[in-house]
């Protein structure tokens, strides 16, 4: 079911009381009743049944019935995508949030058509908090900050994950053909594509091919997220 967030929430929780974004939400767009249960959403690996005890007109207290602790499902796997026009990234946040990206890495790119906003990263994370409440994703990514490729990619693997390039310029590779047991991040370029010098920064890293047709950026962060999500569930669990 749909959950609520509550950051704090842990294995000694018993009451907790909602933030009025949550509370708006509960009060006035599920309209819950008292008594009613409802799955709180700790995005730090928790997930709890709880009841509705009180419901003012600022408030709501409820009580935690059973609180159930995930693991975060290994290897990882992070998207570093360039800004898009149209906000077509957004989706790409959503999607990939639901299909278990653990880190967004935006890029500024020489094709990149979109500049930074002031709020693009609050933006995001609110597009990712609203995803892992809607699909039930006990764990909330992180949004870094846009960075350039360069500065991306030290980045990228001071997080920890192997860079990976994905392009249609890599015939004959694919997923299957890595070593998908490091935590790993998929670099998504802009429509467009890279430019020849940031092909030439990128040709080092390993690279793969995801479709034998060529693909919309979003549709390129999608793609690669549920292949790797398949490749995990078969042949790493």
């Amino acid at each position: 079911m749909p959950s609520q967030y509550y950051p704090q929430l842990d294995q000694e929780t018993q009451i907790l009381s909602l933030d009025a974004t949550e509370f708006h939400h509960l009060a006035r767009v599920k309209r819950l009743a008292k008594d009613q249960k409802i799955l709180i959403n700790g995005g730090n690996g928790y997930l709890a049944k709880a009841r509705l005890m009180k419901l003012e007109k600022h408030s709501a207290a409820l009580e935690i019935i059973s609180t159930e602790f995930h693991e975060m499902l290994r290897p990882r796997f992070a998207i570093a995508f360039a800004l898009l026009k149209n906000h077509h990234d957004e989706l790409a946040v959503e999607k990939c949030t639901e299909l278990g990206a653990q880190d967004f890495f935006p890029l500024i790119t020489g094709r990149t058509v979109r500049e930074e906003g002031k709020n693009t990263i609050s933006r995001f994370e609110k597009i990712a908090l609203a995803a892992i409440k809607q699909c039930d994703n006990p764990w909330l990514p992180k949004v870094h900050p846009v960075r350039n490729l360069e500065t991306a990619i030290t980045e990228i693997q001071g997080a920890g994950y192997t860079p990976v390039l994905c392009s249609e310029r890599e015939e004959g590779l694919w997923l299957q053909d890595l070593d998908c047991g490091d935590d790993l991040c998929f670099l998504i370029g802009p429509e467009g594509g890279f430019t020849q010098e940031e092909f030439a920064l990128l040709k080092a890293l390993p690279g793969i091919r995801l479709s034998h047709l060529v693909t919309r950026a979003e549709t390129a962060a999608i793609a690669i997220s549920a292949q790797f999500q398949a490749y995990r569930n078969r042949n790493l669990q």
